[in-house]
């Protein structure tokens, strides 16, 4: 994933990342994988030079993975590569398509967004900010829902098997 690929790098390179890039890219992937709240928290600790606990905290639990139970934030920073596109130019020379919604060569995020809001519908469901993208997920019939459940599963499953714990 090219917008990955270049914030961490650039990340390995400078201890740095803007704060769009912490949440949008490598905070957003954080969310919809499903990632520990607590280790990206400690990461960025880590690998951030102008990282301190008592803004890194907020921003990650509160802020970035809505770890807080919505105490900081209204809803979850979540999108899909749609957002990501339009926001950013990450997409431009990425190997994955970011129009394709599921699938082999489709952006990850697509299918890891729907997978995340279905994953959370119990406890997101009734949020007023999010209730387009729940309203789109209701409509969607139950084959295309399926078809989103098992991309994200294929490609995060793909990522346990290159990188075991």
């Amino acid at each position: 994933m090219a917008c990955l690929a270049q914030v961490i790098g650039e990340t390995i390179e400078n201890a740095y990342a803007h704060h769009i890039q912490r949440l949008m890219i490598t905070g957003n992937f954080a969310l919809l994988a499903g990632l520990d709240p607590h280790a990206l928290h400690i990461w960025y600790l880590e690998v951030y030079a102008d990282a301190f606990e008592w803004v890194e905290l907020p921003n990650v639990i509160g802020m970035s993975q809505f770890a807080d139970g919505g105490l900081l934030g209204t809803k979850p920073y979540a999108a899909s590569g749609a957002y990501i596109s339009r926001m950013s130019d990450y997409c431009k020379d990425c190997r994955y398509d970011v129009r394709a919604k599921t699938g082999e060569g489709a952006c990850p995020f697509n299918a890891l967004y729907w997978d995340f809001l279905d994953r959370n519908a119990d406890r997101l469901s009734s949020n007023r900010r999010l209730a387009q993208p729940y309203t789109t997920w209701r409509r969607m019939g139950e084959d295309k829902k399926q078809v989103y459940r098992q991309s994200a599963r294929a490609f995060l499953e793909k990522l346990d098997a290159r990188h075991p714990v």
